[in-house]
């Protein structure tokens, strides 16, 4: 649930850009391919839409059915000891992504020395 939550999430957040580049490839278009273009993105939004509603209806649900025999104050604490696990969880992992950008930016071989060109 958490790496749905995380990825649509992940969705959502770089959905401003990924129309920003739809937008700007849509100027060099045909009619007919801005159609679709729009007829793609609609499709999205809701597709968007749709997964975020099931998300929420899901943890409703669950959450519904797990905490139906806590009273407010149990509540309460639950509620404070998901919030400090989930501070510790999305720490390590922004930990983790840095790593892992870290890794990947130091295991690209350098490029060797360009040669001068012999033609100039």
């Amino acid at each position: 649930m958490i790496g749905k939550l995380l990825s649509t999430g992940f969705s959502l957040a770089t959905l401003p850009a990924r129309l920003t580049f739809r937008s700007v490839r849509a100027l060099a278009m045909t009619p007919a391919e801005v159609n679709r273009l729009l007829s793609e993105m609609r499709d999205a939004s809701d597709q968007a839409v749709q997964e975020i509603q099931a998300m929420l209806a899901s943890v409703d649900d669950e959450m519904g059915r797990k905490t139906a025999h806590l009273s407010n104050a149990d509540k309460r604490l639950a509620a404070q000891l998901a919030l400090q696990a989930a501070e510790q969880h999305l720490s390590m992992a922004a930990i983790n992504v840095l790593r892992a950008l870290w890794l990947t930016r130091h295991s690209t071989p350098a490029l060797p020395p360009g040669r001068p060109d012999p033609h100039p």
